[in-house]
């Protein structure tokens, strides 16, 4: 079926956009955005929305408005933002400009001309229709209308505040207030206030043993998870059963015994025996991940096989900090992944830690985020939420004025005309 030609003219539209935005960055380079810091990125966007309202009633006089805000223009767009979506997500995401990819901008998405021409264009379209929703507001759905201003909100904060947004990646030791922290160039940035680690926790999956093959240096796919002393199975012809397990243990140097063990840099440790399905042989032996302060331990089967654990998975981790304010105010949160800490217009989020020494971590990295546009995008979130829910009541939502009250009226009319015609 051969596409409209509003349709292919509303398409045609986008992939000028996209020309303009290639040619802009090959020439040009990468999108700054520099330029939107505060107040200026505040005082675009308030201009951005008055040019809006002006041009919707001004579309009577200019055509090209009216082809701005159809569903042509709408579809086109949203069509488009799409695909050059899909695009940069099927493409590693790096400040490498080499190649095709990265001349094109394709591998940074966010400082890339053609996106932003598009999120623009798309942003543009969307935000007509919500002052010509908000213009004929009762003739409107009130779910659509609700929907379509949370989207418009959180593309504009998202385009004009982007410049405002402070990534501070700091390194918080053991007991050591740290006031400070590097942004991704490197730049160091004071904070508003001081975070001291007070406490690392790791919670960590059960270790795992491989069958290991010293010669190609590759392992098994297939693994034994020893969750406690009783455990046993077969990997790949050799039948392994576990007769003694510690979840922390250490082992004196020069020694191959490891023993059970309460302190920093105790390692899993587990021992068993190791007997070929085919042939019978047989070995006995401690396997143990190590740590930082203990060497790893391996069973060797023979010249070429050998059972090894690898270092533990993390489950959960989650770091226990004391913030203290420039005002003297001080709080304790735990902060985890997907669960950050929040501090004014400031959130914290647990991004890594010191990997050499696992659970026994003292240094937790965190992430410090500034958004002073926060608040309108989770107004906005929540603005959609709620269209969700009245879409689900009104099954669809309805206009907020009953055009339908009428017809009656009109029907009764139209009777008594037939009436005294007859």
């Amino acid at each position: 079926m051969a596409l409209q030609w509003g349709y292919k003219r509303a398409f045609l539209r986008c992939l000028l956009l996209f020309v303009v935005g290639v040619v802009l960055q090959c020439v040009v380079g990468d999108f700054d955005n520099g330029f939107l810091r505060y107040p200026w990125g505040l005082i675009l966007a308030v201009n951005y929305l008055y040019l809006l309202i002006l041009l919707h009633f001004q579309r009577d006089k200019w055509r090209w408005v009216n082809r701005l805000s159809d569903h042509y223009a709408s579809v086109s767009a949203l069509g488009s933002m799409v695909l050059i979506t899909i695009i940069f997500g099927l493409t590693r995401q790096d400040t490498s400009t080499e190649g095709v990819v990265g001349l094109l901008g394709f591998s940074r998405m966010t400082s890339s001309w053609p996106f932003n021409l598009l999120l623009f264009y798309f942003t543009t379209t969307i935000g007509l229709s919500v002052v010509d929703d908000l213009h004929h507001w009762r003739q409107r759905k009130l779910a659509a209308m609700m929907s379509h201003v949370a989207v418009f909100v959180v593309l504009t904060c998202g385009m004009f505040g982007s410049a405002d947004k402070m990534r501070i990646t700091v390194n918080a030791h053991l007991e050591r207030p740290v006031a400070e922290g590097v942004d991704a160039n490197g730049v160091s940035h004071a904070l508003p206030f001081a975070i001291t680690l007070k406490e690392f926790v790791m919670e960590e999956y059960p270790p795992k043993l491989y069958l290991l093959d010293t010669c190609s240096e590759t392992s098994s796919q297939e693994f034994l998870s020893v969750d406690d002393a009783s455990v046993e199975g077969e990997i790949e012809g050799w039948y392994l059963k576990v007769e003694r397990m510690y979840d922390m243990a250490g082992r004196m140097p020069e020694s191959s015994e490891w023993r059970d063990m309460l302190h920093t840099g105790a390692a899993p440790a587990v021992y068993l025996s190791a007997t070929n399905s085919a042939t019978g042989e047989s070995y006995v032996g401690w396997v143990s991940c190590g740590s930082h302060i203990f060497e790893p331990s391996y069973l060797f089967l023979g010249e070429r096989y050998a059972i090894a654990m690898p270092r533990r998975d993390a489950k959960r981790y989650l770091s226990r900090v004391d913030v203290e304010q420039m005002s003297g105010e001080r709080a304790r949160f735990d902060i985890e992944v997907n669960h950050p800490a929040r501090i004014g217009a400031w959130r914290i989020y647990q991004v890594g830690y010191d990997t050499a020494r696992g659970r026994w971590s003292s240094v937790s990295v965190l992430e410090c985020v500034k958004d002073g546009w926060y608040s309108a995008i989770n107004i906005a979130l929540w603005l959609m939420l709620a269209a969700g829910v009245v879409m689900f009541i009104t099954a669809g939502g309805r206009s907020l004025v009953r055009r339908g009250a009428a017809e009656p009226k009109e029907k009764l009319s139209n009777s008594k005309d037939k009436e005294v015609k007859l």
